[in-house]
């Protein structure tokens, strides 16, 4: 298909009819887009023959309910082996040992499935942390992914406000604190149960991945030194040879379905008469991860150096909510333990990945993340000793 065969009526209509049933498509009309944000998009798009990326759309349309207009976001979405084939040009460009491990693990990174996971999230009944989805294409055949969306834009607060944490008051955070619990706990799953995708991280993933995590630290301290100097490097080394001592315990903690990539680039916050919704999109990298794992991320992003010190009050209301909800959390200390292992992962796997394109790319934002990042680990500093001790 042509990029043009994507906005005729027929094909959206096809999209608008796996929501709406007897809906018809009566008009189009294209609008400006700003794809800068979705940052695999931008990079995958100028590797692909295929059309990639997010299509703005006036949609006038009827259904039973009556005529109406609404904008929508067309995504369309690269098959995973191209994000990962990008993502393979990278570690090549950064070269010496990531380089030459990359290749081996390209497939194991989380983003070989990511054409199918965000669909396959986006197909569950709709709640209130998510978009609005208005349709949902996929075509192994030819490799067609495609989500039609509600547009994310008028009357929104903080979109991709990640060059603005400053602008993350206190009741954004409390209220997607709370939300993202409420989500965590409906998700959670019963103990013993086995992950549902297979490419979700277990000890057996963590080890077979060692080779990568250690060439991802490599590189972050020989290209980045000012942002992983000796002592912060030995910090996330320490966590490295002790994985296999401390993976059994995020094994064994409750999972359940986290958005693994939670920041200011894919949330926003819409004001209802309940008061402030968090609105998470772009669930590609979503994956069963133990619930904090999210809040180390989004905490990282949003907290500057003037606001570190609420780091451990904000993780404390996030347990408090999750407990309310599951019953599971009941222990705080063993709350705060689970939340620096967690933090670990973040640091060797997300991070690291971050930083690969970075030393490429430069992301403007990410050496505020990285320094909030490494003040996670101190503030959880009573782990790090005895992880040391142990390797």
């Amino acid at each position: 298909m042509k990029t043009a065969d994507y906005f005729a009526p027929a094909y959206l209509e096809r999209l608008l009819r796996t929501t709406l049933h007897s809906a018809q498509v009566l008009a189009v009309e294209p609008f400006a887009l700003d794809n800068s944000a979705s940052i695999l998009a931008v990079l995958t798009a100028g590797q692909s023959e295929r059309p990639i990326g997010h299509y703005g759309l006036r949609v006038r349309y009827s259904s039973p309910a009556g005529e109406q207009t609404e904008n929508l976001v067309l995504k369309l979405k690269p098959p995973g082996a191209e994000i990962s084939a990008m993502l393979q040009s990278l570690a090549t460009a950064c070269g010496g040992e990531l380089g030459a491990v990359y290749p081996a693990h390209m497939l194991q990174t989380g983003f070989a499935n990511t054409h199918h996971r965000e669909l396959t999230v986006y197909a569950q009944p709709q709640a209130g942390l998510m978009p609005r989805i208005r349709g949902l294409h996929q075509d192994e055949a030819t490799g067609v992914y495609a989500i039609l969306m509600e547009h994310l834009g008028k009357d929104l607060q903080l979109m991709n406000s990640v060059m603005h944490p400053e602008q993350w008051t206190d009741a954004h955070l409390r209220a997607a604190l709370s939300q993202l619990a409420e989500w965590h706990a409906g998700h959670l799953l019963p103990a013993g149960a086995p992950l549902p995708w297979a490419d979700a991280p277990t000890l057996d993933y963590m080890l077979a991945q060692r080779p990568l995590w250690q060439a991802l630290l490599t590189n972050a301290a020989s290209h980045l030194p000012e942002l992983y100097p000796p002592a912060r490097t030995a910090q996330l080394q320490a966590a490295l040879d002790a994985l296999p001592l401390y993976w059994p315990e995020l094994a064994a903690a409750p999972r359940t379905l986290v958005h693994n990539d939670l920041n200011p680039r894919n949330t926003c916050f819409r004001q209802t008469a309940a008061g402030l919704q968090l609105c998470a999109y772009d669930w590609e990298l979503a994956t069963y991860h133990v619930p904090v794992y999210d809040v180390v991320e989004l905490l990282c992003f949003v907290l500057t150096p003037e606001r570190y010190a609420q780091r451990l009050d904000y993780l404390e209301f996030y347990r408090q909510q999750l407990h309310a909800r599951t019953q599971q959390f009941a222990d705080a200390d063993h709350f705060r333990r689970i939340t620096g292992l967690a933090a670990f992962d973040f640091g060797l796997h997300r991070l690291g990945m971050y930083l690969m394109a970075h030393a490429v790319s430069p992301y403007p934002f990410l050496p505020r993340v990285v320094d909030s990042y490494f003040d996670t680990l101190t503030q959880l500093r009573p782990w790090l000793p005895e992880l040391a001790s142990c390797s």
